[in-house]
């Protein structure tokens, strides 16, 4: 299997790191030519080390996310993490998530609780985010 050199750049808790190291909801957004689009949100009782764990799945398979060989090596989008809310409560913060999910509409969710689409459609939207965001320039 041929390695995948990732080239994007990854903003990681940039101002919330100590907040995430607990319970909470978080978001992953790309971001491209001072465009973004939200692609990920979940939640969890230890926010950083389930975001270590999505990077660690994003730079061994980058489909993970929507991503092929060629937009993973695109050094023009940036990932970013943050922490969007502390939630404690497990109930309440899984609510909060499909919530979160529902008003945001995350390119790599299918938007039906917290499921993820599949790999063919979290490729064609965020190509197509990154296409289109591509032609305004």
């Amino acid at each position: 299997m041929k390695e995948t050199k990732m080239n994007i750049t990854i903003e990681f808790f940039q101002r919330d790191l100590i907040q995430a190291i607990g319970a909470g909801i978080y978001e992953i957004s790309v971001h491209k030519n001072g465009d973004s689009s939200v692609l990920y949100i979940g939640e969890s009782v230890f926010v950083l080390a389930r975001c270590a764990s999505h990077m660690y799945q994003l730079d061994k398979n980058p489909e993970y996310f929507g991503f092929t060989p060629k937009t993973i090596r695109d050094s023009s989008v940036t990932i970013k993490f943050r922490l969007l809310e502390k939630v404690n409560k497990n109930d309440l913060r899984k609510k909060r998530e499909k919530e979160l999910i529902k008003e945001k509409a995350p390119l790599s969710q299918s938007g039906i609780s917290d499921y993820q689409k599949s790999v063919e459609d979290k490729i064609s939207a965020l190509e197509s985010f990154l296409n289109s965001n591509f032609t305004n320039v």
